[in-house]
């Protein structure tokens, strides 16, 4: 390689812009378009001074740029720091680094500056497709430095062998570093708080078209892994948060009680899984009912829910116990009084309709029974379009529309209940979930996300209703997919038998294949995040007590890595000395050296080809005409125009055929 030139070559200047635009390609996706439009403006006037003689800026005009375009960033975001300015500053930098450069050494710089642009891509997502991504964009900036060392072109064959060899000799001891570097608790990357504006995901307060919005996302939520039995799909109710209070628009969490210490009683199965839980920069947990374990990290509130001690930044995976069937201990006086409240825009209607169904009945459970069957028998239709509500939404839902989906008919019951002197209040979280067979487990979706009610009933506590059901009992037992293939088809909900139903939302043959290839893909992603990309403290004491570690300390795996790295080093420049010997003809001609070494004719290290042949010959003269021709031979080829496959079959075969016996005379002097 040559560094005495200075500027690149047209070729090498290609491979940069190719490797530059590759690397902000994701970027460009993402950030302002502005951005990526003054980027390719900076690369494209570096060109030009390059190949047409553009002008190039001096110190003064290029810190001018450079605080015009800081305070562009300032203007765009508010602020210099964060994930996504950034990493619009990084762009824009890098971009001016390309008019600033003169020489060799500038433009190394920039590709240097390539490599970080590269890496920002995992600030914004770490799956396996984007993983891969990065590898090639890695590649291209290899690539382009390669170029830069080069004075002449040479065959794109060369190029890529020598980039592909670099990048496999990295990679044993990138691999070594990741694994054994000591972590701490948490994965590799943890994400700045502006990196999660424009997640999905529940927020703590209910309003009409929250649940929605999210029912329109197959964004995954969380996964699950069940050890041992899985509970019936009607019982796959992932609790997140409570809501008490409402204005009658909106509904929050309210006040917060604490967890009830009086006497509950527990039955049935006890459900153990495990659950990875995407990023949601939230503090709660999902859980089934109800929950007996409390993960590190994490604390039990009242309403049998879980809340972390700090928002949820980075996947998270924890385990878990639950108990689908209880019955919890007496009402304490503060629920009570927040479970019977009423909004202020309750009309007369309907609590009139509460009140005569309390009067019809006599009992609770009389109420609930009345409520479900007004639900199902009264003309109400479950939809993901509904009409938009005014000043009284529970009136005119329950009146006038008759169209919802799970938030409408949740807070709505919620609203019957109390109008009927019975404590309730709203759920939300997630249910259901599509079970992958391949991976074995659970993958509960964004458009997963529900909302039931719960309403507290004497001797047997808070008892789970899901009006839902009522109208639309596919929601519960299939999942929104069938939702959407019954309602593409036209098909009313909650009416159709059994075989009619099965028939209705049996699959093709092509889309039974579409969605297996997805649980693979999905399965494939669990794996890449679970040890590579979330790779942390858990999975390296693991890895580390699987291989014979026991106890593994902080210093043990400093020392361990650093012990590995050099060892690996060593092998490697032990391997790549091996590769220079690997030469056939040099191999041919060593071991031909060998064999007279053994008659104690040793080559020295300073005698040439020739002259050890002339020595052999005036030494062993019976050798003589098979020394010389070997020589000969061994010259042509390494030296030569490098023969070929026929001239080296006959240098193997002649130093095979070389017999070499002690000699039985006197030898001739040295």
């Amino acid at each position: 390689m040559n560094q005495t030139h200075n500027n690149p070559r047209p070729g090498a200047l290609s491979w940069i812009v190719i490797a530059a635009g590759f690397a902000v390609v994701p970027h460009a996706l993402r950030l302002p378009v502005w951005i990526t439009i003054v980027f390719a403006a900076l690369l494209a006037w570096c060109y030009a001074a390059i190949h047409r003689g553009w002008y190039r800026p001096g110190l003064v005009v290029r810190t001018a740029l450079a605080l015009l375009l800081a305070a562009a960033v300032f203007r765009e975001y508010g602020t210099l720091l964060g994930r996504d300015p950034g990493t619009a500053m990084l762009l824009l930098l890098t971009g001016l680094k390309f008019i600033e450069s003169r020489g060799l050494r500038d433009y190394m710089v920039t590709v240097f500056l390539l490599y970080l642009v590269v890496a920002t891509d995992f600030l914004y997502s770490q799956s396996l497709v984007q993983g891969a991504y990065m590898v090639a964009s890695a590649a291209l900036c290899t690539q382009a430095l390669v170029q830069l060392n080069l004075r002449h072109p040479r065959p794109w064959r060369a190029d890529l062998r020598l980039v592909a060899g670099l990048l496999l000799k990295a990679a044993p001891l990138m691999i070594v570093m990741y694994v054994l570097f000591p972590r701490i608790q948490g994965g590799l990357w943890g994400l700045p708080p502006d990196a999660f504006g424009a997640s999905t995901g529940l927020s703590e307060e209910l309003r009409p078209g929250s649940i929605n919005r999210l029912s329109q996302s197959d964004e995954p939520a969380f996964r699950v892994e069940f050890e041992g039995a899985r509970p019936p799909p009607q019982r796959l109710y992932w609790r997140a948060f409570v809501l008490w209070n409402s204005d009658g628009h909106n509904w929050h969490i309210g006040t917060r009680f604490r967890a009830n210490k009086g006497p509950s009683r527990k039955s049935g199965t006890v459900y153990h899984y495990t659950v990875t839980l995407e990023p949601t920069n939230k503090r709660w947990l999902v859980a089934l009912d109800r929950p007996l374990s409390v993960p590190a990290n994490a604390r039990r509130l009242g309403d049998y829910l879980l809340r972390t001690t700090s928002p949820i930044s980075k996947r998270l995976r924890y385990s878990m116990a639950s108990q689908t069937q209880y019955r919890r201990g007496p009402l304490s006086p503060g629920e009570r009084r927040a479970g019977l409240q009423l909004p202020p825009n309750t009309t007369a209607r309907v609590r009139d309709l509460a009140r005569r169904w309390r009067q019809e009945t006599g009992s609770d459970d009389g109420v609930i029974e009345k409520a479900l069957a007004y639900f199902h028998n009264q003309g109400f239709v479950y939809t993901l379009t509904p009409p938009l509500l005014g000043e009284n939404p529970v009136d005119q839902f329950l009146f006038d529309s008759r169209e919802g989906y799970c938030e409408h008919y949740a807070t709505s019951f919620v609203i019957l209940m109390r109008a009927a002197g019975i404590p309730a209040r709203v759920v939300a979280g997630y249910q259901g979930g599509e079970y992958n067979e391949t991976g074995n487990y659970y993958l509960v979706r964004q458009s997963d996300a529900h909302a039931w009610a719960e309403a507290w009933l004497p001797n047997r506590g808070w008892v789970r209703v899901d009006p839902t059901a009522a109208v639309a009992p596919e929601r519960i037992e299939l999942g929104m997919d069938a939702i959407r293939r019954l309602r593409s088809e036209g098909l009313p909900l909650g009416q159709l038998s059994g075989d009619a139903l099965t028939r209705a939302i049996r699959s093709t043959l092509v889309q039974r294949l579409w969605a297996s290839t997805r649980m693979y893909w999905d399965m494939v992603n669990l794996q890449w995040y679970r040890w590579v990309s979330d790779y942390g403290e858990d999975q390296q004491d693991q890895l580390l007590r699987t291989i014979g570690m026991l106890t593994p300390t902080w210093l043990g795996k400093l020392a361990g890595m650093i012990s590995a790295v050099v060892l690996l080093a060593l092998a490697m420049l032990w391997l790549m000395g091996r590769g220079r010997v690997r030469d056939p003809v040099l191999a041919i001609y060593e071991r031909y050296c060998r064999k007279l070494a053994r008659l104690g004719l040793v080559r020295h290290r300073w005698e040439g080809a020739s002259d050890y042949a002339n020595r052999v010959a005036k030494q062993r003269p019976e050798l003589s005409a098979n020394v010389r021709a070997i020589t000969d031979l061994y010259i042509r080829l390494r030296y030569g125009d490098g023969g070929g496959a026929d001239q080296l079959r006959e240098l193997r075969r002649k130093v095979r055929g070389l017999r070499v016996r002690p000699w039985r005379g006197p030898l001739r002097g040295h």
